[in-house]
C-alpha cells in the first residue's frame, strides 16, 4: 500500500538538511559579531591610552650636580732623561776552538783534567799520541836525504872531472890544429905528401869530437846534479814534516779555558782532523742580545755611540740574582731577520764575577737608551689613547696631545705637549672627558680671578651666557665648538659691560 506525502516519517527525512543549513549560518554570524566586538574593545583601549599619555605632564631631566672627582696629579718638571731598554740575551763564548790532532795514532797519555767542565791552562799537554810510527818515518826520511846528499856529492865530483877533461881535450885540439897548419905549409913546399896532411886533418876532427863529447857529458852531469838537488829539497821538506809530525804527537792547549767536550781516551786510535777536544776561553765571554729596528735606529743616532756603551745584566740561578757588567764591543754584520732586529755583542767583565758564567746562560740585559733633553718623566697611568694626557687647569681637565718618546717600566718619557709647572692627572678614569671637574685631595681650592674658573655661587647665569653668545655672533653649534677658554673670554667681556645680566 502506498504511503501518503504527509506521512510523518517521510516528512522528517526531507526536513533534516534544511535545519543543518540554518545552524551553520547562525554560527558564522555569531563569530563575526564577536570579532567585531574584540576589535572595538582594542581600538577603544588604544585611544584611551593615547589620551592618557598625551594628558600626562612632561617630565624634565633632573639637573645633575657639578660634582668634583678626586684625582691624583703630578707637577711637570723637565730635564734630561735617559731611559733604559730591558731585553733578554744569551751568553756566548767569544773565543772557542775545536782541537783536532794533526796526526793519527794511538793515544798513550791524557791530561788528568781533560773532562767536560774542567779548566786547563794554556800550553798544557791535552793528550799524547804514540810516536813510534812517526819516529820510523823520520828516520826513513833522514836516510833518503843522506843518500841523496851522497849522490849529489858524486855528481859534483864527476862534473869536476868532466870539466878537467874538457880542458885537456881543448888543449889537444889546439895542438892538432897547429900541426895541421904546419903540414899544409910544408905540403905547399912539397915536403909533405897529401896523405900526411889528411892524417893530420883526421886527428883534428877526432880532437874536436872529443871536445864536443866532453861538453855533452858536462851538460848531462849538470842536469843530473840539478835533479838530485831537487830530490834533496823534497826530502828535506819530508824530514821537516816528519819532525813536525813527531812533535805534534803531544797536543797542547792553545789557550787557557774550560773543556766543553772530549772524546779522547787512553788506547783509543784518533784520526787526523777529527774533533778530539772542544774548549772555550772563559775570560772572553760575550752577551748577545737583539735590538729591534726602532731601538737600534734610536740608539744609533744618539750623540753617544753604541759601541763602548756600558750595559748591565742579571743572571738568575734558582732564587738568586747575580749582577754583571759588560761593554758593547761589536754589532752583528747582518740583520737578524729570524729575531727581528740587529744583534749586538757586549764583552762581559768577569774579573769580579760573583759566579762564573757559562755559555748558553739566559740573562736579562739593561741597555741605556738615547738621551732625551728637556723631557718629562711621568707615570704611565697619565697616558690615554697613546698620545693623550689631561692637564688640570682651574679645577678642570684639559685634553693635551703629547709626544711620547719612550717607555721605561711604569714610566713614560714625554718630549712635547706639556709645559713646566702644569699638573698632569695620573688617575685612570673610565669616563674621562675634556672639562671634567676634578679636585686633588689635600690641595688648596682654586681662587677666583680673571683667568680662574668661577666658584660655586659666582657662575655665569643663563642670561649672561645668552648675552655672551649674542656678543660673539655665533650660532649654537659654533658656540659649542669653541674651547672653554674662548667661551670664558666672551663671558668676561659681558661681565665688564655696564648693565650686564646678573648672576643666577
Amino acid at each position: 500500500m502506498l504511503k501518503s506525502v504527509k506521512d510523518p516519517q517521510v516528512a522528517g527525512d526531507d526536513a533534516a538538511p534544511s535545519r543543518r543549513t540554518d545552524g551553520g549560518v547562525v554560527t558564522a554570524v555569531r563569530a563575526i559579531v564577536q570579532a567585531a566586538l574584540m576589535l572595538a574593545v582594542l581600538g577603544g583601549s588604544y585611544l584611551a591610552m593615547e589620551r592618557l599619555i598625551a594628558a600626562a605632564p612632561e617630565r624634565t631631566a633632573r639637573p645633575q650636580p657639578d660634582v668634583s672627582v678626586p684625582v691624583e696629579a703630578v707637577i711637570v718638571s723637565s730635564g734630561d732623561e735617559r731611559p733604559n731598554v730591558s731585553l733578554f740575551g744569551e751568553v756566548t763564548a767569544a773565543r772557542a776552538v775545536d782541537v783536532r790532532p794533526p796526526v793519527s795514532g794511538e793515544v798513550v797519555a791524557i791530561h788528568p783534567d781533560l773532562s767536560a767542565g774542567r779548566r786547563i791552562e794554556a800550553g798544557d799537554t791535552l793528550f799524547e799520541i804514540d810516536p813510534f810510527d812517526l819516529e820510523v818515518a823520520l828516520a826513513e826520511a833522514q836516510a833518503n836525504l843522506a843518500q841523496t846528499e851522497a849522490t849529489i856529492a858524486e855528481n859534483e865530483a864527476r862534473l869536476v872531472s868532466e870539466r878537467a877533461q874538457l880542458e885537456s881535450a881543448r888543449d889537444q885540439l889546439d895542438l892538432a890544429r897547429s900541426d895541421l897548419a904546419r903540414a899544409e905549409q910544408l905540403r905547399g913546399n912539397g915536403t909533405l905528401t897529401a896523405k900526411q896532411v889528411e892524417d893530420r886533418e883526421l886527428i883534428v876532427s877526432q880532437r874536436e869530437q872529443a871536445v864536443s863529447q866532453r861538453i855533452n857529458n858536462i851538460a848531462i852531469e849538470e842536469a843530473r846534479l840539478e835533479q838530485q838537488r831537487a830530490i834533496r829539497t823534497r826530502l828535506q821538506l819530508g824530514v821537516r814534516r816528519a819532525e813536525r809530525d813527531l812533535g805534534d804527537t803531544a797536543v797542547l792547549a792553545p789557550f787557557s779555558g774550560v773543556v766543553r767536550s772530549s772524546t779522547v781516551e787512553t788506547g783509543r786510535i784518533v784520526a787526523a782532523n777529527d774533533v778530539a777536544v772542544a774548549m772555550y776561553d772563559d775570560s772572553a765571554l760575550d752577551v748577545r742580545f737583539t735590538l729591534t729596528d726602532a731601538q737600534y735606529g734610536r740608539i744609533a743616532t744618539d750623540a753617544d755611540p753604541l759601541i763602548g756603551r756600558d750595559v748591565t745584566l742579571v743572571w738568575t740561578v734558582g732564587n738568586l740574582d747575580y749582577d754583571y757588567t759588560a761593554t758593547v764591543n761589536r754589532i752583528g754584520a747582518d740583520i737578524a731577520s729570524a729575531r727581528g732586529g740587529v744583534d749586538v755583542f757586549a764583552r762581559i767583565d768577569v774579573a769580579d764575577a760573583p759566579v762564573q758564567l757559562r755559555p748558553g746562560a739566559f740573562v736579562s740585559v739593561t741597555v741605556p737608551d738615547r738621551l732625551y733633553e728637556d723631557a718629562v718623566r711621568l707615570p704611565e697611568t697619565a697616558l690615554y689613547d697613546a698620545q693623550t694626557m689631561y692637564v688640570i687647569a682651574n679645577g678642570r681637565l684639559e685634553r693635551r696631545t703629547v709626544d711620547v718618546a719612550a717607555f721605561e717600566g711604569a714610566d713614560v718619557i714625554v718630549t712635547g705637549g706639556l709645559e713646566a709647572g702644569e699638573q698632569v692627572m695620573t688617575t685612570r678614569l673610565s669616563n674621562v672627558e675634556d672639562g671634567l671637574k676634578v679636585s686633588i685631595p689635600g690641595a688648596e681650592p682654586p681662587t677666583t680671578g680673571d683667568d680662574a674658573t668661577p666658584v660655586a655661587g659666582n657662575r655665569p647665569s643663563e642670561e649672561m651666557i645668552t648675552a655672551a653668545k649674542r656678543l660673539s655672533g655665533l650660532t649654537d653649534a659654533q658656540w659649542e665648538a669653541l674651547s672653554r677658554d674662548e667661551r670664558r673670554a666672551y663671558v668676561r667681556q659681558v661681565r665688564g659691560q655696564p648693565n650686564a645680566a646678573g648672576d643666577g
